[in-house]
């Protein structure tokens, strides 16, 4: 078994989506200067004599300009940086893997620069929480184009044969293939979290955790809540529990968006985890 790190570029956004009340006007300070930053877009695949698993698929190739997928409030508030090969399916291609060769694609959640690139993954079985499923869905009926649920990724789904999976709020955890266990964290930063177990030879293990905590800042000690939040108590409940989770199996913890952790992880264009 090997696990690829895909880097699939960096989204620029203002530092309080990440860690709420990070720049905060004071008497001696009334206008602060907000602060953008640049945060890691990344994939996990994990190829296995049993099948292979993707983790999240990044932002779509085609998600600027005045035709582009994002609505222009988006394109603006959280930018992509990097090209074309920084997408999915350039960083497939380059390890000689195509989308037909996904077993599974894990999806931990729906967001444009998580589920950006579902629709070419027509032969894959697609895993998604019901919750968030139905809040995707919802948002796309409502004709709602102020979250990160993109309108234009969604409505594609929707004409397309595509093989979803829901796992139910209720579902426990379980082995997908050997070595690689699905995580039900339930509602905190969306409306239904889902994480990676994956074991490895040369280290205890890994979490892929997503945004259910964005970065160790967030993850604290102490916890510091972000900005963009869905369920706040949700939240606090799924980062328990992954620290319970990494105590007791002594893997690390890989979150979402941290760009210091990102920076020091062997990407697929450097080699692979085993």
């Amino acid at each position: 078994m090997r696990m690829h790190v895909l880097d699939l570029g960096r989204l620029r956004l203002d530092k309080n989506f990440m860690v709420a009340n990070a720049v905060v006007a004071t008497q001696r300070n009334p206008n602060p200067q907000g602060r953008l930053i640049d945060i890691p877009v990344s994939a996990y695949l994990i190829e296995h004599p049993d099948g292979n698993v993707l983790f999240d698929t990044g932002c779509h190739p085609q998600w600027a300009g005045p035709d582009g997928r994002w609505p222009e409030h988006l394109q603006d508030a959280l930018p992509v940086i990097g090209g074309e090969a920084c997408m999915l399916p350039a960083r497939l291609d380059a390890l000689g893997i195509g989308p037909d060769q996904i077993r599974y694609v894990v999806l931990s959640h729906l967001h444009c620069d998580h589920a950006g690139c579902v629709e070419f993954f027509r032969k894959s079985e697609l895993l998604v929480h019901e919750d968030e499923f139905s809040g995707a869905l919802r948002r796309y009926a409502l004709h709602d184009h102020s979250t990160p649920y993109v309108w234009k990724d969604i409505d594609r789904w929707t004409h397309l044969d595509l093989r979803w999976r829901l796992i139910g709020r209720r579902e426990p955890d379980q082995t997908m293939v050997e070595g690689v266990r699905l995580l039900n964290f339930g509602s905190g930063h969306a409306h239904g979290m889902l994480g990676l177990q994956v074991a490895l030879r040369s280290q205890p293990g890994v979490l892929l955790v997503s945004d259910a905590c964005y970065t160790a800042e967030n993850y604290g000690p102490p916890t510091r809540l972000p900005g963009f939040l869905h369920d706040s108590l949700g939240f606090m409940r799924t980062l328990e529990r992954i620290r319970v989770l990494a105590r007791e199996s002594g893997a690390s913890v890989w979150f979402g968006h941290d760009a210091a952790q990102f920076e020091t992880l062997r990407k697929s264009t450097e080699g692979f985890y085993e």
